[in-house]
């Protein structure tokens, strides 16, 4: 059951950001030899997933934020929560909008949401493990016939020539990719659990995004790859069950839903437990509303969001950077004195 639970977290934590604009902005970048861009950050993503890891085992031991003198650190990590749950509602409202509610006005899309989230939130990380170990088993189920499916509707001629994009913006790409797989997998370090195989999890949760990125541009073209906002949900319309039955991507549309209320819980729930636990009910609301308020605020602000959906990646990659090298450097400080 750990081994699940553990393989629910790192499954939706390594996808959530390709949904949408990941995968668009990625094509874009690399055109159709982004193929070679996955598979390349794939193999860097290892390394900084195998570090990750690394500290988590260390910090497991020590679980030194629960002792004074550390408030840099947990601010950092509050900072970084709430900058993921912002930018998750704002795929989740850009998704539903665009598909799903139509018509509906953003704050009618966000707060079923966070209310949600707000309710699994007032249980533990046990309680997110469990609801996502269910989760993942649908998901994968869904990914796993929406990908035997699509192969059929290849086009081996859209993936030739190879290498027609120039290679400083295949390893651009492929930096991304790193950024976009890995940045969530911080929340790992702090999750109360004893398995620690992140690198086979997450090399597996990250099989389903190669493979479905170069299915994309088998069955799109590099033309169309480009063009689209949400790549991914277009090509689900050319699926057909039995020949016969149609109109099936909402239904396996639902699976990206299923990453982005996971990882929405994941980082709520990581804002909670790094709150000081005088007053938390006042400050874990105010922060609630907080997140709301600056979702809707970029739902209306439709082009600002997009900017800053740009630099993503380069966002990720500081909080990656400055987590990492300040865990590390209080991991060293204090491990001499725990064995001593």
């Amino acid at each position: 059951m750990i081994k699940r639970t553990t393989f629910s977290y790192v499954y939706f934590l390594t996808r959530v950001f390709f949904i949408g604009f990941g995968f668009s902005f990625l094509f874009n970048i690399a055109g159709k030899d982004s193929w070679i861009s996955f598979i390349i950050g794939n193999l860097l993503s290892l390394l900084v997933v195998t570090y990750i890891a690394k500290i988590k085992k260390q910090y497991q031991s020590l679980n030194f934020l629960k002792e004074p003198g550390h408030y840099l650190l947990k601010i950092l990590i509050c900072l970084f929560s709430i900058f993921i749950a912002s930018e998750i509602l704002f795929i989740f409202q850009t998704l539903a909008s665009n598909f799903f509610l139509v018509q509906s006005p953003h704050w009618f899309i966000l707060l079923p949401a966070l209310i949600l989230v707000f309710r699994i939130c007032q249980k533990s990380f046990t309680t997110i493990g469990r609801v996502g170990s269910i989760l993942m088993t649908i998901s994968l189920f869904m990914v796993i016939i929406a990908l035997i499916t699509l192969t059929g509707y290849i086009k081996t001629e859209h993936y030739l020539p190879v290498l027609t994009t120039d290679i400083f913006h295949i390893f651009q790409a492929a930096i991304y990719y790193v950024a976009y797989s890995t940045a969530p997998l911080i929340f790992m370090i702090l999750i109360p659990d004893t398995d620690n195989n992140l690198p086979k999890y997450y090399f597996l949760a990250n099989l389903t995004i190669i493979i479905m990125g170069t299915l994309i541009i088998g069955i799109m073209g590099p033309d169309l790859i480009k063009i689209y906002r949400y790549p991914e949900y277009m090509v689900l319309k050319v699926i057909k069950i039995l020949n016969f039955i149609e109109k099936v991507e909402n239904i396996f549309a639902i699976a990206t839903l299923f990453d982005l209320f996971m990882v929405l819980s994941i980082s709520i729930n990581t804002v909670k437990e790094k709150l000081p636990k005088k007053g938390i009910k006042l400050w874990f609301s105010l922060i609630l509303i907080s997140i709301f308020t600056i979702s809707i605020f970029f739902g209306i602000h439709y082009s600002l969001a997009l900017q800053i959906y740009y630099y993503l990646p380069i966002i990720l990659i500081i909080f990656i950077i400055l987590i990492l090298t300040i865990f590390t450097i209080k991991l060293k400080k204090l491990k001499p004195k725990k064995e001593t």
